[in-house]
């Protein structure tokens, strides 16, 4: 894409962080503690939130948007899988060589070039905070579907405190998107209006 969407930059940013704890714990000998987080991401992260997130702009999205969402996926998965090789050398192989040794310069997962961050970068509090904040109106939102007994995928009319409006502002659409929400808009108190 011409430019990455918002909430698929912010992701990058958090597995580039990921990438530079990992690579600090594999420096310590602590692989344990690198299964730990590269496990947490990719279940929470990738395939709780990340996943479900662009799943429509994937399907059904146009042009940069869709583009933004498939490459974010592409690099964020084969990065993931190169963070955990060396735990779990023969499943992560045998993914590459099904589905990324064809776009990759390398015969084998185990001799590509570890990922890497910038060391210089330091960690945004303000995207930790958007992308943390997003996540938890979904799980709200999951909560409240769950509660009266409704389809994931049923209409809704959201309302957010103005705090959490003006937090997530950058995202919205994604937000419509995963929630099915055909409106969002500013209140006193979070609610969840079906539709």
């Amino acid at each position: 894409p011409k430019k990455l969407e918002k909430l698929d930059e912010l992701f990058l940013n958090k597995l580039e962080y990921l990438v530079k704890s990992c690579t600090n714990e594999f420096k310590k000998y602590e692989y344990s503690k690198v299964k730990q987080e590269v496990e947490q991401f990719f279940w929470k992260d990738f395939c709780d939130n990340y996943l479900e997130i662009v799943k429509k702009r994937v399907y059904q999205g146009e042009g940069d948007a869709k583009l933004s969402a498939q490459s974010t996926l592409y690099k964020s998965l084969l990065t993931i899988l190169k963070l955990i090789a060396p735990i779990m050398p023969f499943i992560t192989e045998e993914i590459y060589q099904e589905y990324f040794r064809k776009n990759e310069k390398e015969k084998s997962i185990h001799i590509s070039p570890w990922p890497e961050g910038d060391n210089k970068k330091k960690e945004n509090k303000k995207d930790a905070e958007i992308l943390d904040g997003l996540y938890f109106i979904i799980s709200q939102i999951r909560q409240e579907k769950s509660k009266k007994q409704k389809p994931m995928n049923a209409e809704i009319i959201l309302t957010l405190v103005k705090e959490d409006y003006q937090k997530i502002k950058s995202v919205l659409d994604d937000l419509k998107n995963v929630s099915n929400a055909k409106a969002i808009r500013e209140g006193k108190k979070f609610e969840v209006g079906f539709l």
